[in-house]
């Protein structure tokens, strides 16, 4: 399994709301047509109305993005399908020029995780 997480921040002059509609309602349909390979393909936003900065931890920036996204890939195979697809002009320009409409493309960052969870047993404290 590859994981592909994404930091992806709006256009200045966009609302939170203004920048989920477009990536809910235009993006993902888009990216879901033309790179037809993940196997999990989550968007988290960032609640920027609910910071969270606990005292005295010395957390008090906010945060400078306003969704993570996460492309799973079930194979090594259907990543590189989605690498050929991308390599397209005509794909790629696609993408490229729906993002150009809500994200603030310069402050994206790309990279891959190896992720890791803990079992619901072990979530539960003994008493």
């Amino acid at each position: 399994m590859k994981k592909l997480t994404f930091l992806f921040k709006r256009k200045p002059d966009m609302t939170p709301e203004q920048f989920r509609d477009h990536y809910e309602k235009r993006h993902v349909p888009l990216a879901l047509r033309l790179l037809p390979y993940f196997s999990d393909y989550a968007r988290n936003y960032i609640r920027h109305d609910l910071a969270y900065r606990p005292e005295g931890l010395g957390v008090d920036n906010a945060p400078q993005f306003d969704v993570v996204t996460e492309v799973t890939f079930a194979t090594d195979a259907d990543y590189d399908l989605m690498m050929k697809q991308l390599a397209d002009p005509a794909v790629s320009r696609q993408i490229i020029e729906d993002e150009e409409r809500f994200m603030d493309r310069k402050a994206t960052l790309m990279f891959f995780v190896d992720e890791e969870r803990t079992p619901r047993s072990a979530l539960k404290a003994s008493a």
